[in-house]
């Protein structure tokens, strides 16, 4: 069992000054005739600032939009075909380029087939070149992209050739496909990916052939593979009810951070927002699940995007939905600025200003630093009356405190209780590893613990062995002879938490 510790905290305001010169922009884009649009990427330039995202005016397609520094709208352009769909990925979905300009990970459809799109940028959002990727007998969802070392891509998205599997595709420079690997089965969805410090990739996203609650709830699932594709390690984590994977970046130690939301079903059944920090090998240093501040219980709540930053915190962003006596489940956009243990320096709620505070919703999607210590912000505007507006890009240009306002800054320093879940009372180790003949696990339980079982599973998620455990043994022998060759998992399940899962491979 992970012990939860709940530790409640102040709720302390400070008043702080903030330098006059900084400027915050805080502004919606709507696009001529169009029923919505949605901001997923957003990033500083020479001229200002550029948000990419969708547009739907009844066809599918993408939007961009280049502002100057104080959000005035410098040009928007729209990439859109007649007969075709067009979509920009998830959060993150562009990125810089080395050698100027940018590209983006999506997808393209018609009513019968879906297939993964890379586009080349120049600096102004014209298109350089694109490389559709897949076929039309299966469906591709295009998730993210990461430029490579060598000056290529890698992709990850969503491939129905097995089942929905995760996809991931290394290209060229001009997008010329080198390798391309599926990884999992069952029903699988990829979200983000990122550059690993042995040249290799980590991806994450949903699974439901892995973890507690599978096949039909979502997990989260976070893999390893090298700079050919093959597969290194998965970690699984979640609870037996849906969780969801947003964020995975490298962080400067060589490890790796997590974003997401867990649905914390065996406390008090809220869905919370998740950060998991793991170490190079993909071992667990810690997870924080943070309290949304009321008892609103919404699939909404959670990070979409989190990031180290050079003084070794994170950033995190993504969106709280919440209930009191004035609104009802009513979103705003959240920040969050946290130690490298996790703990919260500060986190602030957002909306734009004047707007009627129990209809408008909004979504941060993505966050980045900016020359400035300050941050800029891709999102969406979801109106709801008496807002007549469409759905809208959200551009917001925040201070390194998080001010939108630059003439004084209130900073919520701690919400008001917040979750940790800790691992550090157990110990799991097999040895040797590889093994042939036989095997040795050893378990180290908190002596609470009593309705504990040792499980080892397939790559497919198929249970092979659950062994009830004893907080008072440590050692449990498995004969190797019931396995044949290849990569297991094994944890600890312990309430139904997975625990420390790590893996096994089996020699010949």
């Amino acid at each position: 069992m992970k012990i939860i510790a709940k530790i409640v905290c102040l709720l302390s305001i400070f008043f702080l000054s903030i330098n006059s010169n900084a400027q915050g922009v805080n502004k919606r884009y709507p696009f001529v005739n169009t029923i919505f649009s949605a901001g997923l990427n957003a990033f500083e330039n020479d001229s200002g600032y550029l948000m990419i995202g969708g547009v739907d005016s009844g066809i599918a397609s993408i939007g961009i939009v280049q502002t100057d520094f104080e959000g005035n709208v410098l040009f928007q352009k729209t990439i859109m075909d007649t007969n075709l769909a067009y979509f920009a990925g998830f959060q993150g979905s562009l990125i810089k380029v080395s050698s100027g300009g940018y590209a983006m990970y999506g997808s393209v459809a018609t009513s019968s087939w879906a297939r993964d799109k890379l586009y080349r940028f120049n600096s102004v959002g014209d298109t350089l070149w694109t490389k559709t990727m897949g076929d039309t007998a299966f469906d591709q969802v295009g998730s993210q992209v990461k430029e490579t070392l060598d000056g290529g891509f890698v992709c990850v998205g969503q491939n129905t050739q097995y089942s929905g599997q995760n996809w991931v595709v290394k290209t060229d420079s001009l997008g010329a496909i080198e390798w391309e690997q599926w990884y999992g089965s069952g029903v699988e969805r990829p979200t983000a990916i990122a550059l690993t410090p042995d040249s290799g990739y980590i991806f994450t996203g949903w699974t439901r052939s892995l973890g507690p609650g599978a096949p039909n709830n979502d997990n989260i699932r976070i893999t390893k593979i090298d700079k050919q594709g093959n597969l290194q390690w998965n970690r699984v984590f979640g609870q037996t009810d849906d969780d969801n994977a947003w964020s995975i970046n490298t962080t400067q130690d060589g490890g790796y951070i997590f974003g997401g939301s867990i649905r914390t079903v065996n406390t008090d059944s809220r869905t919370k927002h998740y950060a998991i920090r793991l170490d190079s090998q993909g071992d667990t240093i810690w997870t924080r699940a943070y309290n949304p501040p009321t008892l609103a219980n919404s699939g909404l709540n959670g990070f979409r995007t989190i990031i180290e930053l050079s003084d070794g915190n994170f950033i995190a962003a993504g969106q709280e939905v919440y209930t009191d006596s004035i609104s009802f489940s009513r979103h705003d956009g959240l920040i969050m600025k946290l130690k490298p243990n996790g703990d919260i320096l500060w986190n602030k709620t957002y909306r734009i200003l004047g707007m009627n505070a129990n209809g408008t919703d909004f979504e941060i999607k993505d966050i980045r630093p900016t020359n400035d210590g300050g941050f800029i912000c891709g999102g969406v505007v979801y109106p709801s009356f008496p807002d007549t507006g469409t759905q809208d890009m959200w551009l917001m240009k925040i201070d390194s405190n998080g001010c939108v306002d630059t003439s004084n800054c209130v900073i919520v320093t701690s919400i008001e209780s917040h979750t940790q879940l800790e691992e550090e009372q157990y110990t799991l180790k097999a040895y040797p590893n590889p093994f042939v003949y036989q095997l040795t696990i050893v378990v180290v339980l908190p002596q609470e613990s009593t309705n504990a079982y040792l499980v080892i599973k397939d790559v497919a998620g198929k249970e092979l062995c659950r062994t009830k455990l004893n907080s008072a043994t440590n050692q449990y022998n498995i004969e190797g002879k019931q396995f044949s060759s290849g990569i297991y998992f094994y944890f600890i399940e312990d309430k139904e938490k997975i625990i420390l899962p790590q893996k096994l491979i089996k020699m010949e």
